[in-house]
């Protein structure tokens, strides 16, 4: 299988891009990525589109300021029926369909596993889009086929300046501050909420790597909702003064208070906080749940060993390493935490950054620990045996 490797040209290294872009404003990197990396033909898309387990969505422009959105799974008389333009077809979690394509997070090994949501593959007629909008989260825009014309705003947009009483989220009045024409080839960066605007220049395909970032809002109820409660639970408490007259009057002390109770709900160095946090982070979606697997450990461990076969990240499995205490490391993925000691720290450090793992790339480490490390990883399943 191909390996991809994202080119970062000599005036704006990683480092400067990490530095001075990202989660801060838009970076168009040309010639990133060679032809061979994108393999998914337009035909083929279509095929996914079909499948009953696959999320995609067709939208179209059906008049000036007009959308249409459908959702799949499709047959060949719905792509029979569309007209020569203004339309796109998009497949979401390609990656955890398609080996070839998860490959590509490869190639962004340089940011956290955990914040990778999944590839999302678009194929547009002449002059097809989603229309003006924003995202909250950062993505990139690979432009695989085809050209694909971007317009970036530099004016932050609200709820209010969508469309209204569109089935797409369309801004209605957007302003042009950049305009740029990507080949294939060629990569756009968005951070989050940066409004922009893409349209086919003939037909195309993009590849849209999203990268997932929960807000404050989604955290704060995910942690309250695995809260036990009770009455053995903080709860507040009054503080009369015997000289208040206004006793219906809630006070900056009370405030202060109910600040107070609240916060108490989440410690700063616990270790189930630690714990929470990465099982949370790498939960998966529904219907990316990875089952257990009933696998002899033994005969695969002896086969790695070996050099006869080669593991590999299951596709739909995120990982992350938390530090829980000061012996003490979890490795997370799938809404889990696997325990290790600290002594393991440089090996699960290895597992975290690889997808593909043949073992000579852990041949440096002793046996034992492997053997038990990755003996849970593969019963979890969050591991496979390529042969």
């Amino acid at each position: 299988m191909h390996t991809p490797t994202l080119r970062f040209p000599d005036e704006l290294p990683r480092e400067r891009f990490l530095d001075e872009f990202w989660q801060k404003k838009p970076a168009l990197i040309r010639n990133t990525f060679s032809a061979e990396t994108f393999d998914i033909s337009p035909d083929e898309l279509a095929g996914l589109a079909c499948e009953e387990e696959i999320e995609s969505r067709l939208i179209a422009e059906t008049e000036e300021n007009g959308w249409s959105l459908r959702h799949g799974p499709f047959d060949e008389k719905d792509f029979n029926d569309l007209p020569e333009s203004h339309w796109t077809l998009l497949v979401q979690d390609v990656d955890k369909h398609v080996p070839e394509v998860a490959a590509l997070l490869d190639a962004f090994a340089f940011l956290p596993d955990w914040r990778l949501d999944d590839i999302m593959i678009s194929y547009a007629s002449d002059q097809g889009g989603v229309g003006p909008h924003t995202d909250s989260y950062d993505v990139f825009l690979m432009q695989t086929y085809g050209q694909r014309r971007w317009r970036i705003s530099e004016r932050r947009y609200t709820q209010a300046d969508l469309l209204p009483n569109s089935p797409v989220k369309v801004l209605r009045d957007f302003q042009t501050d950049s305009d740029m024409l990507l080949s294939p080839g060629d990569m756009l960066y968005l951070p989050p909420n940066v409004a922009h605007w893409g349209t086919a220049a003939g037909e195309c395909m993009t590849w849209s790597l999203g990268m997932r970032g929960p807000s404050d809002a989604e955290l704060l109820a995910a942690w309250l909702e695995q809260l036990p409660l009770g009455a053995d639970r903080p709860h507040l408490k009054d503080r009369i003064d015997s000289r208040t007259q206004q006793t219906s009057l809630i006070t900056s002390k009370d405030l202060d208070q109910i600040r107070s109770v609240m916060t108490r709900a989440l410690p700063e160095n616990d270790a189930t906080f630690r714990r929470w946090a990465g099982c949370h982070l790498t939960d998966p979606k529904p219907g990316f749940e990875i089952p257990p697997d009933d696998i002899d450990t033994s005969l695969v461990l002896r086969r790695w060993f070996d050099g006869a076969i080669e593991l590999r990240r299951h596709p739909w499995a995120r990982f992350a390493l938390v530090q829980l205490d000061q012996v003490t490391f979890a490795l997370c993925s799938q809404g889990e935490a696997l325990e290790y000691p600290g002594k393991y720290r440089n090996l699960l450090e290895r597992i975290c950054q690889s997808r593909r793992m043949p073992f000579s790339r852990f041949s440096d480490f002793d046996r034992v620990q492997l053997s038990s490390t990755i003996s849970g990883i593969l019963k979890r399943g969050w591991l496979y045996v390529d042969e």
